[in-house]
This record gives structure tokens, C-alpha cells and sequence, in this order.
């Protein structure tokens, strides 16, 4: 896209090299640490697509402004589809303020996702912001509320009122794969949640440590699903895949597990459709799951019916 000549900032799309000044502006902005291992591996090597990003510059070469997209494999409807993760959208204080296209969050969202819709038409874009950063995206007609994430909590017991066995899992287990192609025709929009999936985002992960396990039917080798686990101060179900008929017995076989390992509970995020054919308790939590819609084909009423997701879409957990 070419620039227009009133810019105050000079704006391209992101060149090697430039993860030095993407991780020093995040450290700034965040008041967090990025390091460059874990901005490799976020998007460098979640897919073979060389990194998309757009970034701004000031008159003195410094960055100021930042937004990125991790490539990511989707499902959609039945088949494979292009998904981006919009994500590290980032201003520096001194570059806030102006209006409407000035606005530097506008110019960067808005060409980010003008770009991705010239190369992947039918892709698909979403974000996990903040409720401020999402008003400001809503504001410039860049996000679609999809809904506010709920952090669903349940009480760990050891009840026997679950058929499943919970066992460990190893991450090149090659059930994996089979267990996704079982379970993926009940899911009409999701990330593609396979073995290689599950090692680069979490076998991988630079700094963060997870726990596989596998369920299954008691007396039965077979594996029916799976939870990522990660032990803090409750028992987090980072992420899940299991057929939908079997959600509750997973978490109450998962609630054994949590009650086994010492916790009073496990905590685990779910879409809406899926948390309203269980119990526990509702937490609304300050993140919003939000569709990207400048330029892109899928509109957000049909993202709300059909987007499975778990706080292993997000790439703070």
C-alpha cells in the first residue's frame, strides 16, 4: 500500500531484523517482556508463512507503532482454512492522540487486515484485546464483538461419576492426529488442533511448561480426548478436545485429576454454546474475543454460532 505523502510516520510491512525494536516497543508499551526467542517462536515458527506485520515509524527511524498476525491452520466448515491471530497491537505513548485515519491503531489495524484480505480472501482474523483496546478497535470498525470470555470454574473431588480415565499423553502420540479428524466435523470454525499443533504451541513453547493428557474410556486403550494442563494456583485446562456428547465426563474426570494433585479447583474457558451444557461457577473476565472485520469475509454473527476456542488461542496463557 503506498504511503500518503501527510503521514507523520512512515509505515511498511515488517522486515527481518526488526524484532530487536518489536520487543524493546513491547516492553514498553505492555510494561512485560517479550524476549526474541519467544517472538520467533510465536511467529516464526507457528507456520512456514514468513511473519505479517505492519509497523510505523517517526521522523528519527524509531518504531512507534505495531500490529501483528501469527499464521495459524483453521477449520472451517468442513475444510482447511487460513487463520491469523491479530495480536502485539501496540502504539507508543508519544504517538497516540491523533483522529480518525491519522490515528496510528487505525492505520495499523485497518492495513494489516487489508493486507492479509488481499492474499487469504477467505481468511479468518481474530484477537483477544482488553475492553479498552477493543473500543478503540469497535471505534474504528476494526473489531466485532464476538463476546466477553468466561472463566468457568468446578470444585476438584474425587467422584467416581465419571466413565473416562485420564492418563498422560505424550506430545508425538499419533492418536493425536486421528483423534482430530474424529472430532473435527462438530466443529464448524476452529484452530486445527492436531499433533503438530499441540507441539508447536505447547511441546515448544520457550518459557512456558505443559502438561498432555490423554482420555479415555476406562478398560478401553482407546483415546477419546484430550486436555492441555498447566498447575498454578488452580488446576488450568489450557486447552481441550473432546467429542461434545462427552464434555462433562471429561471435566469431572479432570476434576479427579485436580483433587489427586492437591487443588480445590480447575478453571477452564470455553464459548458460550459449550459452557451452557455444564455447571460451575461464571467469571467474567476482562478479555474480549473479537472478530476482525475491516476487509474480511466472515461476519461476526456467524463467529458468535460457531468459534471453538480455549484460553490456548490466546498467547498469554
Amino acid at each position: 500500500m503506498p504511503e500518503r505523502k501527510d503521514d507523520p510516520y512512515y509505515i511498511r510491512d515488517y522486515q527481518p531484523g526488526d524484532e530487536t525494536a518489536i520487543t524493546t516497543l513491547f516492553g514498553l508499551v505492555f510494561g512485560q517482556v517479550l524476549t526474541e526467542a519467544q517472538w520467533r517462536w510465536k511467529y516464526l515458527d507457528a507456520s512456514s508463512t514468513p511473519p505479517v506485520a505492519r509497523l510505523a515509524f517517526n521522523a528519527e527511524g524509531e518504531l512507534v507503532g505495531h500490529a501483528g498476525a501469527v499464521s495459524l491452520r483453521g477449520w472451517r466448515q468442513g475444510r482447511s482454512a487460513p487463520f491469523f491471530q491479530i495480536c502485539d497491537v501496540m502504539v507508543h505513548p508519544a504517538a497516540r492522540g491523533q483522529l480518525g485515519r491519522r490515528n496510528l491503531f487505525t492505520q495499523l489495524v485497518r492495513e494489516l487486515l487489508e493486507g492479509l484480505a488481499g492474499r487469504w480472501p477467505t481468511a479468518f482474523a481474530y484477537g483477544f484485546p482488553g475492553r479498552r483496546p477493543f473500543r478503540l478497535g469497535e471505534y474504528a470498525r476494526v473489531y466485532g464483538a464476538v463476546e466477553r470470555a468466561s472463566s468457568l470454574h468446578r470444585a476438584a473431588q474425587k467422584t467416581l461419576g465419571s466413565w473416562l480415565s485420564v492418563h498422560p499423553l505424550k506430545w508425538d502420540d499419533p492418536r493425536l492426529d486421528a483423534l482430530w479428524d474424529r472430532c473435527a466435523p462438530e466443529l464448524p470454525l476452529a484452530l486445527v488442533r492436531d499433533r503438530a499443533y499441540l507441539n508447536w504451541r505447547y511441546a515448544t513453547h520457550p518459557f512456558r511448561r505443559y502438561q498432555l493428557f490423554g482420555l479415555s474410556i476406562q478398560s478401553n486403550p482407546g483415546l477419546v480426548g484430550w486436555a492441555v494442563i498447566q498447575q498454578e494456583e488452580q488446576l488450568r485446562v489450557i486447552d481441550l478436545l473432546v467429542p461434545r456428547h462427552l464434555l462433562n465426563q471429561a471435566l469431572v474426570a479432570l476434576e479427579r485429576l485436580a483433587a489427586d494433585r492437591g487443588y480445590h479447583e480447575l478453571e477452564i474457558w470455553l464459548p458460550l454454546d459449550w459452557r451452557e451444557e455444564i455447571s460451575g461457577q461464571i467469571e467474567s473476565t476482562e478479555v474480549v474475543v473479537a472478530n476482525m472485520v475491516w476487509r474480511l469475509p466472515i461476519p461476526t454473527g456467524e463467529v458468535q454460532k460457531e468459534l471453538y476456542y480455549t484460553m490456548g488461542d490466546l498467547d498469554i496463557f
